[in-house]
């Protein structure tokens, strides 16, 4: 099943009221979401700032973190990553991540604990280049 096809299925079901289950790729969001963890997304499509959500964009199928939320808009940001993402149209939200066999839940994060992560981020962007 291609990206495309493999994004149309789970937001389809999704939609549906399902939950899925799929494997992540990249590192965005490391070190909570690693590069071949399973996720499992719920198909609420209500969040909050803090939460893990799962959007459809130009770009593909996104886990992503809601850094906020202006006028009905949500907008996301890897953990890792230097900058905002395209918005997207949420999907669901992620509640577990399954790595090793083992599921863990995903937590929301306040915001001194968002400022903390992007803090962290650009100092070990210096630091490593």
């Amino acid at each position: 099943m291609s990206g495309i096809q493999a994004a149309d299925v789970i937001a389809d079901l999704l939609a549906r009221g399902h939950s899925v289950r799929f494997r992540a790729t990249g590192h965005s969001m490391h070190p909570i979401i690693r590069n071949d963890d399973y996720l499992l997304v719920s198909p609420s499509t209500q969040c909050a700032c803090g939460d893990v959500v799962l959007t459809l964009s130009s770009r593909g199928l996104t886990a992503h973190r809601v850094v906020r939320i202006a006028d009905g808009v949500v907008v996301t940001r890897g953990d890792n990553a230097p900058g905002e993402d395209e918005v997207g149209r949420v999907l669901g939200v992620v509640t577990h991540i399954e790595r090793k066999g083992k599921m863990q839940p995903v937590r929301r994060w306040s915001r001194p604990v968002l400022k903390l992560a992007r803090l962290m981020v650009r100092v070990h962007r210096r630091l490593h280049g």
